[in-house]
């Protein structure tokens, strides 16, 4: 049934974010994917080039340096493809976060002036819930849940404004006050919008800001220990159903007790493959602090689906463990066999009779 639902995808119906896209990495990778998909379906490199760029790739970020080099590099890589492409003005939905805490709200009135009252109406009652939403943005990043709005109305509401040649003490800023609104509007579209694929490496943080331990507690009790594990469920919420989302994480919430809700929790989802790296898994990273495990998930649940997993962590650095990942056996199991397991730890090297005898 999912490859049926494949089969019925068009390129351009493929979905891409990476909520912490940092430099764009997985972003420009993702891009040379997608050429491959747009080729082997018959189109130019120059066409496929722009449609990837309106059509399916996504980036979100909070730090504004980051977000300037994420979408320098995806722009250049869309250039290899098409020399035309920086001329064409063809959008690019890579974001840095903006909070709305400086926009002038007493500039709302004048906005929405091609619209009619009850269209004016409705579109001020949904600017306002979305700038309230975004309030502190800057804070709390891609773990925002935004309500999913009639983007339209608002692209028209801050589109035209009835004080357009005119000039008055309230009226001073309102150029700078539309573009802001036009930037939270394109913001916010994108992280209420389902993808159909969610990859990222997201930051690790235990002691977060006391502005967002109070959000995360609030918003996401189970997986609150850390901010990894956040996002993590940030990207499940991103996904449509059967949709998949991969990240490289650290690998405390498959034994800690503290994360055993949030595994009982993740039981409503199904791991394709994992690959526990442990220490060691990047060179440039000394000590063994940082013990990562990479995996992919599906969004929906699927009884007997039998996963796929190695241990890498033996392996005393990236080259030991490349050569065990491509020699090393790997390891079938079922994911509902850890629900038989005190705790829901991911004990995936037990034997599948050992977890029911």
């Amino acid at each position: 049934e999912i490859h049926a639902e494949y089969a019925k995808l068009n390129p351009e119906d493929i979905h891409f974010i990476d909520p912490c896209m940092g430099s764009g990495h997985i972003l420009v990778y993702a891009f040379d994917v997608l050429m491959q998909i747009y080729e082997s379906a018959g189109y130019s490199q120059r066409d496929a080039a722009m449609s990837i760029l309106e059509n399916n790739l996504y980036g979100l970020d909070i730090d504004d340096r980051a977000y300037q080099m994420a979408y320098f590099a995806v722009m250049m890589k869309a250039r290899q493809y098409n020399r035309r492409i920086l001329s064409a003005e063809t959008p690019c939905h890579v974001y840095s976060i903006q909070d709305s805490n400086n926009i002038n709200r007493n500039q709302l009135k004048y906005f929405g002036a091609d619209l009619n009252e009850i269209e004016k109406n409705d579109a001020m009652n949904q600017i306002t819930g979305l700038l309230d939403t975004f309030r502190d943005a800057k804070e709390y990043g891609s773990i925002l849940d935004v309500e999913n709005y009639d983007w339209e109305l608002l692209r028209s509401f801050a589109a035209k404004n009835s004080a357009e040649g005119q000039i008055s003490l309230e009226t001073i800023g309102i150029d700078e006050t539309e573009e802001e609104l036009q930037r939270i509007i394109a913001i916010g579209e994108t992280m209420a919008r389902k993808y159909e694929i969610v990859i990222t490496n997201p930051p690790y943080m235990g002691n977060m800001p006391e502005k967002m331990t109070k959000y995360v507690v609030k918003r996401y009790p189970k997986e609150k220990y850390d901010l990894y594990a956040v996002i993590m469920k940030r990207c499940e919420m991103f996904l449509k159903d059967i949709g998949l989302f991969g990240m490289i994480t650290q690998q405390a919430w498959m034994f800690l007790s503290s994360f055993e809700a949030m595994r009982v929790d993740m039981n409503t989802i199904s791991i394709v493959n994992m690959l526990q790296l442990g220490a060691h898994a990047f060179d440039e990273i000394g000590g063994e602090v940082v013990q990562t495990v990479t995996c992919i998930f599906r969004n929906l649940r699927l009884n007997d689906y039998q996963g796929k997993y190695m241990d890498l962590t033996d392996g005393g650095s990236e080259k030991e463990k490349e050569n065990l990942f491509l020699n090393a056996p790997m390891i079938i199991n079922k994911q509902q066999n850890f629900e038989y397991i005190p705790g829901n730890v991911y004990a995936y090297k037990m034997p599948q009779v050992a977890i029911f005898s």
